[in-house]
């Protein structure tokens, strides 16, 4: 196998659920992961859903563990508190999820560890964090959602809010826990020394919106649940004769209306003032309303082909099952057995030509694998150096970034949080959303430095070339042959510097049958079973209410550029990363992929069910006040006993309810008598009596919630205050992935229209004054 990009690399891993997925990743990376279990094995073991081949085999834990080593620690035996401490001096990283204020596996002492092995990378994911007012408080994937701004958005007016389907929570804090490890491995190249990453499962959460936060910060607008409508208004899921499809705005007018036309629709919308996206946006319950009727006698795969005909970016609205036989999927043979395993596996969320990220082997036997008797990784510097000045991970890198919407922002922000300089190449012509300082573009493009270049012009793209000389990282997210038409294919960009890093964020990849289709988020979304999966009893679709695909492909870029930055500080390679955003997102849907591929099961829509251990109560409640709601979640008996002495009702005395299996099966009746309870009580009072039991509970946060209310996001300093060139200050999402010596923040705010030209054209280039002018005159630059 060919080396992968942390191959060499040891981690050790004591996490639990929402740290899995880090380790899985830092596996298929290509890193030795050791996982230390208690003698019964991680909780994790036993966790549905179960394969049909073997009852005993938990499919969770096949997904979240798969590549990883097993090793069995009992605290009672010192011989193992010492081998694991042995293990530990000699690793690379530990990842832990060890909550503040409880015992570190096997007693170990953190900072011991460190003393004795200075080139550790110690990361914690945690649910609220290591400080601050909420530390101690306990969480769950959808506490966690709740916390964070996640689940309020998604579901129908006057509705419950729906959380995400899959552990989008312990997904997202895993990601940006992969992150926060390669920024510091990168930094302990130059510095000898690891350091402590802190990742808070909330913050990692707020991290991972599209929106909500700039509605606030910007605008103060909390967004609203709008049942199939993005938040956008540019798209919205609709029936169709067989099912449902995911409607675009954001497209060729002329050529849909004239598609409507051909079978009697849409005469009305022809006039001038339709031309105008901003017009259409506002009226877009009008348009909906005849893409309706249209849609009534169509089938959702005439539509799909019909639209990626004509290059308009609809969707049908498939369930999970479809996405093996995805004709793409097939030939990118996405679903593959893994070798010595007996089980089909999703692929990775990307693919990188030089270090290919792959699943090596299935989860491990509980203790299957011995202890090493000599440490995998080199071992600690004797006297590392003294740590510099602290300054950020990336400082001195050069990325230009081709990219636009969100996916590809995301991940060059996440670059540009630490350190890197991001130069956007923008269109004369953009549809900017909001404040490009600190609305929902600035929020998305803060750092960054935007020049206007004219890629028609020949000359355009010459300039472009020349800066692709200088740059480390080069990054799009066309459709797969937009960048080969300029010559800037990744053959065309080693030719301009042998070392690049390219990474090409397509919605389908660079390769297969579909490569050419046009995607946006929520149509990936659609074609990738998450908006089936996300609807309550007995309703429609509602899906995502924002775009979570792109914050999926903008995760998941970042991490690629991360890891192929690595392994070039090591061996001066660069390489290509081919990420296709549909195998990005359907990556994070977690067990139910091995689900459907191994035994076949249709996985129904969970609601607000829990999808890690089954538990009851568990669900979002109606509070006191308007659209006021919380999210509560008993996952073990002992937390039930807590609960029950909280509430002191009658009902929660009923022994039936002692053991989890009965309240399971009793939860409708369960969650009626929980509402009575909370509908009588403000989220704010629900959640503190909960968690002064240790019950997992939190608001159900809205955008005005955890921007102004949250004194714990508050107190940890999580916001970005920057000032702007004009004197103002806008407030920002901060930066989910802590580094204790070299942390990333955010110094500028997003950049206007082309302000960065001739700064970028002079200090990257040296052009002088009279040769910027003559450009500009020629309309090859703005």
């Amino acid at each position: 196998m060919s080396e992968r990009a942390l191959s060499g690399v040891c981690v050790v891993e004591t996490a639990g659920p929402s740290g899995e997925l880090a380790g899985r990743f830092l596996a298929d990376l290509g890193a030795t992961v050791w996982k230390i279990e208690p003698p019964a094995g991680f909780a994790t073991r036993r966790y549905p859903p179960f394969s049909s081949r073997d009852p005993g085999e938990s499919l969770s834990f096949a997904f979240y563990n798969a590549g990883k080593r097993s090793l069995v620690v009992d605290p009672a035996q010192p011989a193992h508190r010492e081998r694991l401490r042995g293990l530990l001096i000699t690793a690379d990283v530990w990842l832990d999820t060890t909550p503040p204020g409880e015992p570190l596996p096997a007693g170990l002492d953190a900072r011991e560890i460190a003393g004795d092995n200075p080139r550790l990378v110690f990361v914690r994911v945690t649910p609220f964090g290591l400080d601050g007012p909420y530390a101690r408080f306990r969480s769950s994937d959808l506490v966690a959602q709740a916390a964070g701004g996640m689940v309020f958005t998604n579901g129908f007016p006057g509705e419950a809010p729906l959380q995400g389907f899959g552990l989008q929570g312990y997904h997202a804090a895993s990601a940006y826990a992969v992150i926060g490890t390669l920024l510091a491995l990168v930094e302990r190249r130059r510095s000898g020394r690891g350091q402590p990453v802190d990742v808070s499962l909330q913050e990692a959460v707020v991290g991972a919106l599209e929106q909500t936060s700039a509605a606030w910060n910007a605008e103060r607008r909390i967004e609203i649940r709008r049942g199939p409508v993005h938040w956008t208004r540019v798209f919205r899921t609709c029936r169709c004769r067989d099912g449902y499809v995911m409607l675009c705005l954001l497209a060729d007018w002329t050529t849909l209306v004239g598609w409507l036309m051909e079978r009697g629709y849409g005469a009305e919308f022809t006039g001038e003032a339709w031309e105008s996206f901003y017009h259409r946006r506002e009226h877009c319950e009008e348009i909906y309303g005849v893409l309706d009727r249209w849609a009534a006698d169509l089938s959702a795969e005439e539509i799909l082909e019909g639209a990626q005909l004509r290059r308009l970016p609809f969707a049908a609205v498939r369930p999970p099952k479809a996405l093996l036989d995805d004709p793409q999927l097939v030939a990118r043979e996405f679903f593959a057995p893994i070798p010595g395993a007996g089980l089909r596996f999703p692929g990775p969320p990307f693919r990188m030509s030089s270090t290919p990220m792959v699943t090596r082997a299935g989860a491990p036997r509980l203790g299957e694998h011995a202890w090493p008797t000599t440490a995998t990784a080199d071992p600690p510097a004797a006297a590392p150096p003294p740590r510099p000045t602290p300054r950020r991970v990336l400082d001195g890198v050069l990325v230009l970034d081709f990219t636009h919407v969100v996916a590809g922002p995301v991940a060059t922000r996440i670059l540009a949080d630490h350190g890197a300089t991001v130069i956007k190449i923008e269109r004369t012509v953009t549809l900017d959303q909001g404040d490009r300082r600190g609305g929902f573009f600035g929020n998305l493009n803060r750092g960054k430095q935007s020049i206007i270049l004219n890629l028609s012009d020949a000359r355009g793209v010459d300039i472009a070339k020349r800066i692709v000389a200088r740059s480390d990282v080069v990054i799009d997210n066309f459709s797969a042959r937009v960048m080969g038409n300029w010559g800037l294919d990744y053959e065309g960009l080693r030719r301009l510097r042998a070392d690049v890093i390219a990474v090409g964020m397509s919605g389908f990849g660079k390769t297969g049958p579909l490569r050419d289709y046009v995607s946006f988020g929520p149509t990936l979304q659609a074609l990738g079973g998450h908006t089936a999966l996300m609807r309550p009893p007995g309703r429609d679709p509602a899906g995502w209410g924002f775009s979570h695909a792109d914050i999926c492909g903008g995760l998941n870029g970042a991490i690629a550029v991360l890891a192929a930055l690595h392994h070039r500080a090591r061996t001066g390679e660069g390489q290509f990363v081919d990420l296709s955003q549909l195998e990005s997102v359907t990556a994070y849907m977690g067990p139910v992929l091995l689900d459907l591929a191994n035994d076949g099961t249709t996985p129904q829509p969970p609601g607000n069910r829990s999808q890690e251990a089954p538990g009851a109560p568990h669900g979002v409640y109606r509070c006191a006040g308007e659209d006021r709601w919380v999210a509560i979640s008993v996952l073990g008996d002992e937390e039930w006993a807590r609960f029950a002495d909280l509430v002191g009702e009658p009902w929660a005395a009923d022994p039936r309810l002692t053991r989890s299996a009965s309240r399971v099966a009793h939860a409708t009746d369960l969650d009626e008598s929980v509402e009575r309870w909370t509908s009588a009580r403000s989220p704010e009072e629900v959640t503190a009596l909960c968690q002064r039991y240790d019950v997992a509970a939190f608001t159900v946060a809205n955008g005005e919630d955890f921007c102004a209310r949250d004194v714990h996001l508050q107190a940890r300093g999580y916001w970005a205050r920057v000032r702007d060139p004009e004197g103002r200050t806008v407030v920002l999402d901060g930066v989910p992935s802590r580094l204790g010596e070299t942390p990333g923040f955010v110094d500028s705010p997003g950049p206007l229209h082309g302000e960065h030209t001739d700064r970028v054209l002079t200090d990257v280039l040296g052009l002088d004054g009279a040769a910027i002018a003559a450009l500009r005159a020629a309309k090859v630059v703005a």
